[in-house]
């Protein structure tokens, strides 16, 4: 797991310091409209708080990025498109990847958990068996790799191919979350692999199988992960041109 200062920073602008800027935001829009009554006075400490509060996140937003990059999971999560130092910094801090021993675990941690057939949902009276905040992230990232258009979306356009084909019954958005799932799944699946063989953990074999109309096991690297055993290109160096 993310030691105790990534935690704590990535816990701080999330738990506190986004959320009391939200909150002031909030109040600095209800008084422009009107609906809040509040007098010249008060309308100048929400402003000037709500900008305090700006400043404390883009702050820690610059923290945590220069503190991720020194880690060498999150360094390669970002070459992935559509992933960026804060969202992989999220991810990290909040993954215990040791106790993670297998993709199945690591899913229903972040809340992708396939249960009699359907997806993990919240059960009254029963504790979680998820992170709520990691299963925000998660959809955070699915969201972010549509719009880069990374490579996974691959995975999301020929989901949606095949849930309109064989899924008639379902609606248009139940079957773009239902996309979005796989497409998340299988990036987990391959963060899973890569920070374990990072760490020197086990591994166990297949790593990621499509059963969406063929059975090849699906390489990271051909996703964008950076592939520590290939071959190094050389580079070609120029001759300078000889003059009269």
């Amino acid at each position: 797991m993310a030691d105790d200062l990534l935690r704590s920073l990535v816990d701080l602008r999330d738990k506190t310091i986004q959320k009391s800027r939200i909150a002031f935001s909030n109040r600095t829009s209800a008084i422009e409209r009107g609906s809040d009554e509040a007098d010249e006075n008060v309308a100048r400490v929400v402003s000037d708080w709500q900008n305090r509060f700006e400043v404390l996140e883009t702050d820690l937003d610059a923290d945590i990025r220069t503190l991720a990059s020194s880690y060498p999971i999150i360094k390669d999560m970002a070459c992935v498109k559509g992933i960026g130092l804060m969202l992989a910094a999220k991810m990290v801090a909040l993954i215990d990847i040791e106790k993670a021993d297998t993709v199945s675990a690591l899913w229903r941690y972040c809340g992708y958990a396939t249960m009699d057939g359907k997806a993990e949902r919240r059960v009254k009276g029963e504790k979680l068996h998820y992170n709520a905040r990691l299963k925000t992230v998660c959809y955070i990232v699915a969201t972010s790799m549509l719009r880069a258009n990374s490579p996974y979306r691959a995975i999301y356009d020929s989901s949606r191919v095949y849930y309109d084909a064989n899924r008639p019954d379902w609606t248009k958005a139940h079957q773009h979350l239902a996309s979005m799932r796989r497409m998340v799944k299988v990036f987990l699946a391959h963060l899973w692999e890569h920070w374990r063989l990072m760490e020197g953990l086990s591994v166990r074999e297949p790593y990621v199988i499509s059963r969406l109309g063929h059975t090849g096991i699906m390489s990271r690297f051909d996703f964008g992960w950076p592939n520590p055993d290939a071959p190094v290109k050389a580079k070609r160096v120029r001759k300078a041109k000889a003059t009269a």
